[in-house]
């Protein structure tokens, strides 16, 4: 006899997907092209909005699609003190360059006077 819903397992390998993808956007640099696998997934480009929409609320997001089971405390037990200082210092540095206006060009004028430019 078929069950109805989703075949055993599924949504075991749906929460490693959502782990992996919130993991490397997480590790993502701004400047940096997304990776090949996740960029065009809706869940890539939902982070993606959230990050530039509302930082604050980023990474509540990325907390709540940690697996369940595993807790957030538990694994900072398993990294040494310099990955931890690490993956800090890249979080700070994407909430940083999320807040960051973007930088419009430098744009100089100068005038022609005599044959040679003079800068105004």
């Amino acid at each position: 006899m078929l069950k109805p819903g989703r075949p055993k397992g599924a949504r075991n390998k749906l929460d490693a997907f959502a782990y992996e993808v919130a993991l490397a956007h997480a590790r993502h640099k701004i400047s940096d092209p997304p990776p090949p696998e996740y960029e065009h997934t809706s869940l890539w480009c939902a982070l993606e909005f959230t990050f530039k929409e509302s930082p604050q609320d980023y990474a509540r997001q990325i907390i709540s699609m940690l697996p369940k089971q595993v807790s957030f405390e538990s694994s900072l037990h398993s990294m040494e003190e310099d990955e931890i200082d690490n993956l800090l210092t890249q979080l700070k540095e994407r909430a940083l360059e999320a807040k960051a206006p973007a930088l419009s060009p430098l744009l100089l004028e100068s005038k022609v006077i005599n044959g040679s430019h003079r800068p105004e």
